[in-house]
């Protein structure tokens, strides 16, 4: 496979790590000759522009990162490390986020980018 076939492959399983969502134009981007070129990823959603590389963490490398963060931290209302996570997008406003329920008291944490930003470095 090359790096275009990687890339495109890559980048349906990404999320922007900026808002989440998933929904990218990609562009090869050639700016100075002695250099090598770049796939630059645009946010359908928020428009947020990034370099995508063979090494960018997909959705399924970034779930058990994005478990252990929020097990480690407890119900952000009661303390409970007994948690349910999930991922949702809004249809609408294609706003996406991690939704952190308290399985034993049924409290319900909204969990955006912002909250988990290291994870995407």
């Amino acid at each position: 496979m090359n790096s275009l076939e990687t890339i495109e492959t890559l980048v349906q399983k990404i999320p922007c790590p900026v808002c989440l969502n998933s929904r990218f134009q990609v562009h090869l981007r050639c700016d100075l000759s002695q250099s090598p070129c770049d796939f630059h990823a645009v946010c359908g959603h928020c428009r947020y522009p990034f370099v995508v590389t063979e090494d960018t963490k997909t959705m399924e490398e970034i779930w058990p990162r994005v478990q252990a963060h929020v097990g480690r931290q407890g119900c952000p209302q009661c303390g409970d490390p007994k948690l349910h996570l999930e991922f949702l997008c809004d249809v609408t406003s294609e706003d996406c986020f991690f939704l952190v329920r308290c399985t034993d008291h049924r409290h319900f944490s909204r969990l955006d980018q912002a909250g988990l930003r290291y994870l995407f470095r």
